[in-house]
């Protein structure tokens, strides 16, 4: 679920995302050791009529770290949309 911050009252739910973190952990335990790679494109998630993305989310290995940006449309409400940024952070760090 997804909700906006208001300060002086409640919270209201703006929508639901769903991200499928699959393709982003995939991409990274097959590159292992990001730090060992430049800045490099090695994933995506397709826009497909089975998910909410409004674009493909590209997965990058940026300055040592593996990011996955996504783009979605929030469910269950009239419109809305949501950019997150996804970064993969192993448990040994």
């Amino acid at each position: 679920q997804v909700y906006d911050y208001d300060t002086f009252s409640a919270d209201d739910i703006m929508g639901e995302a769903e991200v499928d973190l699959q393709p982003l952990i995939t991409a990274a335990v097959a590159f292992g050791d990001a730090g060992m790679f430049g800045n490099i494109q090695i994933g995506k998630w397709l826009k497909s009529h089975d998910n909410a993305l409004i674009k493909d989310s590209i997965i990058n290995i940026v300055d040592g770290k593996v990011k996955q940006e996504v783009s979605l449309k929030l469910q269950n409400v009239e419109s809305g949309d949501i950019d997150l940024e996804i970064e993969w952070m192993p448990l040994e760090q």
